[in-house]
């Protein structure tokens, strides 16, 4: 077969014919696209099943990780950093680890589109995306769905230092190896999730960071906003001192149709 054709009509023929060549010999190719698809889309929705293990976690959360409408959560609210200096924050969280963090005063942004990080200025930038990304409950939640492995370590642990004092808070402990998202090059991190044994509430994740640091996250100050629970007050520490807290004044659920997050 003969063709004949010049100018635009050349290339936009060539292109369908390309487009129709590899349709036909590269089957592989469009279906691993198609699943890929599909599971991008299902680790954005709310989970369908999860472990048995984390039953409990997931109901005193509330809907919001169950009910179709609430996969995206808005904070408004005040960064301090070490130094104690302040800056408002709105931080755009999705359920899938997608994130888009903004400053009114500055005019900053910092994102991670569940692929890429953004906007990463310095240190601080950095930890506050893994902090929302990953050492979150749904960033535990997405590493368990997307192939993570979990090991229940224990119900009810308390430190051997207030091991006498029955008033102890007790601890449901989660370990879960999976990648780092946001610098997949550092390879797999350990973390450990803290639910306290007596409300199921995430209270601190902890691990080393690529450059053998001690993070620990901690999760504070529970409420409630729409039915379901949120910390109000989230702060990192690295080899025991603090970095940075945020504290939210606000929070609103939504659905990610409803999302300012750009695709």
């Amino acid at each position: 077969m003969k063709y004949c054709l010049s100018g635009s009509t050349h290339f936009v023929t060539a292109a369908i014919v390309a487009g129709i060549c590899a349709s036909m010999f590269f089957p592989e190719m469009a279906l691993g696209q198609d699943v890929a698809t599909r599971k991008r889309e299902e680790l954005a929705s709310v989970p369908k099943t999860i472990p048995s293990d984390l039953m409990l976690q997931l109901q005193m959360i509330g809907p919001r990780m169950s009910t179709v409408g609430k996969e995206e959560t808005v904070f408004d609210g005040q960064f301090v950093n070490a130094a104690g200096q302040h800056k408002p924050l709105r931080v755009i969280h999705q359920i899938s680890g997608v994130v888009r963090i903004e400053s009114p005063e500055d005019k900053s942004e910092l994102s991670f589109d569940g692929e890429l990080p953004r906007g990463i200025r310095d240190h601080d930038g950095e930890s506050l995306l893994d902090t929302f990304v990953s050492d979150s409950v749904e960033g535990m939640i997405y590493a368990v769905r997307n192939g993570g492995s979990m090991q229940l370590l224990g119900r009810g642990f308390v430190s051997d230092a207030k091991r006498p004092d029955p008033r102890a808070p007790r601890y449901d402990i989660y370990q879960v190896n999976t990648v780092d998202r946001t610098n997949k090059t550092s390879g797999v991190r350990t973390r450990r999730f803290y639910f306290d044994s007596q409300t199921g509430l995430l209270t601190s994740t902890r691990y080393m960071d690529r450059n053998g640091i001690a993070i620990e996250t901690r999760f504070l100050d529970w409420g409630q906003a729409d039915g379901s629970k949120y910390p109000s007050r989230i702060e990192r520490y690295e080899n025991g001192n603090l970095t940075f807290s945020f504290i939210s004044g606000s929070v609103t659920a939504r659905s990610t149709k409803e999302s300012a997050i750009s695709k």
